[in-house]
């Protein structure tokens, strides 16, 4: 009996060991190639420093939201007040302070309380966090640096 059963044990392992499954009949599962967005490390630094600029503005009394983006030494920042406040010449110039003081490669800071202004940066710099080169929006933040040198 005890014949019987070891002979059983060993048969049923060597069909065990000898059986392999056929690659047709397996399911592999590839991992996705990741979707991530390169972006070049001289545009990755610029939109650092511009948001980090943007944190520096937010936190200062009367401003509920700000968008900075950087060209050369040029920083163009953009707020929107709180409830009650207005975008004053003191403002303007504790604004201008506190970027310069912040980022010592900045020379020169545009000011705007305007929404449209505020919208377009915030598009800018969201194109450029998903890939797009900085090349493609220099002229675009060119017009908007003329536009906000005529209005300060």
């Amino acid at each position: 009996m005890k014949k019987y059963l070891v002979i059983m044990v060993v048969v049923a392992l060597a069909f065990q060991v000898g059986c392999e499954p056929s690659m047709e009949n397996q399911i592999t599962l590839e991992k996705p190639e990741e979707a991530l967005v390169e972006v070049s490390t001289e545009d990755k630094a610029i939109i650092d420093r511009s948001e980090n600029l943007s944190d520096y503005i937010v936190e200062l009394f009367g401003i509920d939201d700000t968008a900075t983006i950087i060209l050369n030494d040029t920083a163009l920042v953009s707020v929107i007040m709180a409830y009650d406040k207005e975008l004053t010449s003191d403002v303007k110039d504790l604004i201008r302070e506190t970027v310069i003081n912040m980022d010592t490669e900045i020379k020169e800071v545009l000011i705007s309380g305007d929404e449209k202004v505020f919208f377009e940066i915030v598009d800018i710099v969201s194109s450029l966090m998903s890939g797009t080169p900085y090349d493609k929006h220099v002229g675009e933040i060119g017009k908007m640096m003329e536009k906000m040198n005529r209005r300060n």
